[in-house]
């Protein structure tokens, strides 16, 4: 028994040093793409790199730019109103809060902001359109 382990454990032993000391062939890929019998799920494509010019400037599509604002923002704090100087980001018809004025300067936020719905009370309906949340002062109304 302890002959036939010692042989097996060299066998292993053996293949694990030969798997060590292959030599890299690279495989020759066909330029073209394989289409498999129906029924075989999608074709499989080989990947071909295109070459263009690279001095060939393309066409892209213009991105909207986005209208900064700079305007009053309010937040409720127990029964009082509170004001602070934010930056709304208008981007065709989404609006974001891009950052608030705190004590020490400008703080960034970027949430989207969205309307003010009819689950918001009669206060807010009357005198806000928009509403966006902050993790700093809630929700600010504007």
């Amino acid at each position: 028994m302890k002959k036939l382990l010692f042989v097996c454990s060299m066998i292993v032993v053996s293949l694990t040093a030969s798997a060590q000391f292959t030599v890299y062939q690279p495989v020759e890929v066909p330029r073209t793409s394989y289409t498999p019998s129906p029924g075989y799920g999608t074709p499989f494509t080989i990947y071909e790199p295109v070459y263009g010019n690279p001095y060939q400037q393309r066409q892209q599509q213009a991105k909207p730019k986005m209208q900064e604002v700079t305007l009053r923002g309010y937040y409720k704090k127990g029964n009082d109103w509170y004001n602070m100087p934010i930056r709304v980001g208008i981007i065709g018809e989404e609006i974001r809060l891009l950052s608030i004025k705190t004590q020490y300067g400008w703080s960034n936020c970027g949430n989207k902001a969205s309307e003010v719905g009819a689950w918001d009370s009669e206060e807010i309906r009357d005198n806000f359109n928009y509403k966006a949340y902050t993790t700093i002062y809630g929700t600010i109304y504007f």
